[in-house]
């Protein structure tokens, strides 16, 4: 028998504990609770010293890949320069999950990180839809002109990188170019605006899980990546930190032929686990544990355009209108029957056009 993660639809929708999980999604969201669990202040300014140590420069807010919207004012009102969110304006927050190849496998020219999660929260103007939208890391596309990253220091470099690709993976973008190559291949495929951006590596996965103490997760059967058990039956059990990173790692699932859209599926399922137990009340009523949590998130995360203040604003704009609908989407995808990347889907284009419109994605495509 298959699990729920092998058949997990490309459309997915949350039932009401969307508005709460959105208000995580931006991952360093539980910080606004601080001062009500009576640590102070002094937390919350720590928590925002530590966002501006570890911003990275990743946004390309002036890209002529960016669709013009069909909503005027919100697109005169990005948020990419720096202000706090303004309610009424939709928001793309990209999230990226790097995993870090041995050096034995990194082509000359590129660095060891692969953003093998690749995810947009769209926060509609209104505040009442959230569509978080995975981009599959195999997708092909035409390779974009991009600074080298340069790896030693962790920053874009002055020098271009030598692109002799007519295409390739979306994954590599991160390989070459860092944050803001990726951010340039994301508008040119979506034609919408990232205003913030939110990075951590795999092996953060482990660190936030255990942090929390580990996470609840449903299985309808067992998952075998690679000849190796990683979950051994069906049902409810709690996941820690290794078995989190193996999850989000497993692509070579037995009885799953998808690949790394079955694995989607798995870190959607585990992204939504880890905020769901970030905000439940076990973590937000015991300010020892929710200061290590925050912390744990912070120092795995790399972030550009992102303070304390914006997360504060995102969750009570969420708020305001009650519960938003958090779906869950992969774009649709066809295999090339050349290479082992994927092809963009017949239903593509209406996903993007309906993204870069502020618009209900169509549902249920499989």
């Amino acid at each position: 028998m298959g699990n729920e993660e092998e058949h997990q639809p490309r459309h997915r929708r949350s039932g009401p504990v969307g508005g709460r999980v959105l208000r995580a999604a931006v991952l360093a969201l539980t910080v606004v609770v601080l001062a009500a669990s009576g640590i102070g202040w002094f937390v919350l300014d720590r928590a925002e010293q530590q966002i501006q140590r570890n911003a990275v420069s990743a946004l390309v807010p002036d890209d002529p890949n960016i669709r013009s919207s069909t909503d005027g004012a919100a697109q005169a009102a990005s948020a990419t320069d720096g202000s706090a969110i303004q309610p009424g304006v939709a928001q793309n927050i990209l999230i990226l999950g790097l995993d870090t190849r041995p050096p034995e496998k990194v082509k000359p020219g590129e660095g060891t990180s692969q953003s093998d999660v690749i995810m947009i929260a769209h926060v509609s103007a209104d505040r009442r839809r959230v569509d978080l939208v995975s981009v599959p890391r195999d997708l092909l596309i035409p390779a974009p002109t991009c600074k080298a990253w340069d790896y030693s220091t962790d920053t874009l470099s002055d020098r271009d990188f030598d692109n002799s690709y007519g295409q390739w993976k979306i994954t590599n973008a991160y390989a070459v170019g860092g944050p803001q190559c990726t951010v340039r291949a994301v508008q040119a495929l979506t034609g919408v605006r990232i205003d913030r951006a939110i990075i951590f590596d795999f092996a953060g996965f482990k660190r936030i899980v255990d942090a929390l103490g580990g996470v609840q997760m449903t299985f309808s059967g067992p998952i075998v990546d690679n000849g190796k058990t990683v979950i051994d039956a069906a049902g409810t059990r709690l996941v820690d930190g290794e078995t989190a990173l193996k999850l989000v790692r497993a692509r070579k699932v037995a009885g799953d032929p998808s690949g790394d859209i079955g694995r989607i599926g798995r870190q959607q399922q585990l992204i939504t686990a880890i905020l769901g137990q970030a905000t439940s009340t076990g973590v937000l009523t015991d300010p020892a544990r929710l200061t290590g949590t925050v912390q744990t998130i912070l120092d795995n995360a790399r972030t550009d355009n992102v303070t304390v203040p914006d997360l504060v604003d995102l969750a009570l704009a969420v708020k305001g209108g009650g519960d938003a609908q958090v779906t869950r989407y992969t774009l649709p995808t066809v295999n090339d029957t050349e290479t082992d990347g994927q092809l963009a889907g017949p239903d593509m284009d209406a996903y993007l056009q309906a993204l870069a419109a502020d618009q209900p994605l169509p549902g249920d495509i499989r």
